[in-house]
């Protein structure tokens, strides 16, 4: 699990070699390992190997410096516990750092998350599940819904991981851009319940490369209109063939397209 941060800098520029794609030109692994050495330099050892900052605009920042392991996703004390623990570290490490001073003077925590962000959490069994071989396959379906291009992306389990083998482990496998059909977003053994985003039905491996925002976006917005359909027309959603899904989604962005036109030229 990790809190995220917004934080405010007196200049981006000059933090352009510690921030990960900065501009679309700085590299994550080298921006992060700069910043690294300077928080060592203030004498900090964060919970995460790969800290990071990503640029927002202007002098405004994300940082993802921390991270809590071990947590279970459905014990509501423990996510608390880790949330404050995160918390308190984000801004020892943020005041570490304007310790430094140079660059990194008067950096400070604008907000942080209301509460820690949790990446890996109970998955729902669906009427498919997304395995690793469709991963390694590049597998497509006739009901796809998204087709993630994210690389498998499995965070260490605990410190002791994160401190020798690495924060960050591939799996030894690389993907080919793969399908998340429909079904894998309507669950197998409740009529009527779909998911989207990280409890979609798949396996360890699956889960660690499609639980990124940008397929979830897309899952949300395909479970939206199945689920709309289903109401509509008195179905369950497993009774909804993915061609309606998709001809609504496609009927409701073209009148997206004329409105934002016709307000664009004042007609």
């Amino acid at each position: 699990m990790t809190m995220n941060a917004l934080a405010v800098v007196k200049d981006a520029q000059a933090l352009k070699d510690y921030m990960s794609f900065y501009q679309d030109k700085t590299n994550h692994h080298a921006a992060s390992a700069q910043l690294m050495k300077e928080l060592t330099r203030a004498g900090m050892k964060p919970s995460y190997g790969r800290p990071t900052i990503f640029h927002v605009h202007d002098d405004l920042v994300m940082l993802m410096l921390n991270h809590e392991y071990g947590i279970k996703a459905f014990d509501a004390a423990a996510v608390s516990d880790a949330t404050i623990r995160a918390r308190a570290e984000i801004f020892k490490l943020t005041r570490a750092l304007r310790s430094l001073g140079g660059i990194w003077e008067g950096i400070q925590v604008a907000a942080t998350a209301e509460h820690i962000g949790v990446r890996d959490g109970r998955r729902i069994a669906g009427r498919y599940t997304v395995v690793k071989n469709d991963l390694v396959t590049g597998a497509r379906h006739d009901d796809a819904v998204t087709r993630p291009t994210f690389n498998v992306d499995i965070h260490a389990f605990d410190k002791k991981q994160n401190d020798g083998a690495g924060p960050i482990s591939h799996g030894g496998m690389k993907t080919l851009p793969y399908d998340i059909p429909l079904r894998a977003l309507i669950a197998r053994d409740v009529d009527g319940l779909m998911m989207a985003g990280r409890c979609i039905s798949g396996d360890f491996i699956a889960h660690a490369s499609y639980r990124v925002t940008g397929n979830a976006v897309a899952m949300g917005e395909a479970a939206g209109a199945v689920a709309a359909i289903a109401a509509s027309s008195h179905r369950l959603p497993h009774e909804v063939s993915w061609d309606e899904g998709a001809r609504m989604l496609e009927t409701t962005r073209r009148q997206e397209s004329t409105t934002a036109k016709t307000k664009s030229t004042g007609t």
